[in-house]
């Protein structure tokens, strides 16, 4: 935790712009010191089918997903840091939104799954 899930146009971005910002936005969130290194999942996520004002227009959404329990000003921390690490990747959109969501602890769930790495198939 937390779940760093990043929206795009498709269109709009090369697999190394991607990849450069999805290290950037996981640096900036490393450097908040609000999580474990090991917990940061960003992941990018391409959209086919937008539109922005009834219009085909770039953007970027961010939507950070972390259990409660942090203060606002922490939450405000994390979505300034994420926004300014994606400012910085100098992507041509009209708007980068960043919202902080809390999880509610009593419905989320999550199992570790083994895998079976004997090569039997």
């Amino acid at each position: 935790m937390p779940h760093i899930i990043i929206e795009y146009p498709a269109a709009q971005a090369s697999s190394l712009q991607v990849e450069a910002m999805l290290v950037a936005v996981h640096r900036a969130v490393v450097g908040t010191g609000l999580f474990d290194e090991g917990h940061i999942r960003v992941r990018g996520w391409p959209l086919l089918h937008y539109l922005v004002g009834g219009e085909r227009r770039g953007f970027v959404h961010v939507q950070c997903r972390i259990h409660t329990g942090r203060s606002p000003e922490q939450r405000r921390m994390l979505s300034e840091a994420v926004l300014a690490a994606l400012g910085a990747q100098q992507w041509v959109v009209e708007v980068i939104t960043v919202e902080v969501v809390e999880l509610a602890g009593e419905s989320y769930a999550k199992a570790y799954v083994k895998t079976d790495d004997s090569g039997d198939g």
